[in-house]
């Protein structure tokens, strides 16, 4: 009967093995959650830089036409802006000088129309002499509704 007191020695390891460490049927549970979890954070993160791109309503398009210089001090810089109609934009426009330096700078008000593509002309006023300028950036103003 060797046979037997071998087969109940390893049955009563295996049963102290499984008391310390736990059984294996646990263990894989505990993965395959792990697994399912990560697989929907990342599922959400895509969701979720997918459709936030798709969500931006007040976007603003601007297109350089170009500027005239109106003497040392001043030029006039034209650009086309496309936004929706009746909405209020601001644009920041700038002169730079042969070193890509600022020297002139500006924030612009557009006034509202009905069109939804319009040409503006603003002066600027420069501190030495222009060789470039552009639009920064264009941006829709925000009105606060409170009186």
């Amino acid at each position: 009967m060797p046979q037997a007191d071998a087969s109940s020695a390893s049955a009563a390891a295996a049963q102290s093995l499984e008391d310390r460490y736990g059984s294996g049927r646990r263990a894989s549970f505990d993965r395959r959650f792990a697994w399912i979890a990560a697989g929907l954070l990342v599922a959400g993160g895509i969701a979720f830089l997918v459709f936030s791109g798709w969500q931006q309503p007040n976007r603003v398009a601007f297109q350089d036409i170009g500027f005239t210089k109106q003497g040392v001090t001043s030029l006039d810089m034209k650009f086309q802006v496309t936004a929706e109609p009746n909405t209020p934009v601001a644009c920041a426009v700038e002169a730079l000088n042969t070193s890509k330096a600022t020297v002139g700078w500006k924030i612009v008000e557009l006034p509202v129309t009905e069109q939804q593509s319009h040409t503006v002309t603003t002066n600027v006023v420069v501190t030495n002499p222009a060789t470039a300028a552009s639009v920064r950036d264009c941006w829709v103003i925000e009105r606060s509704t409170a009186g």
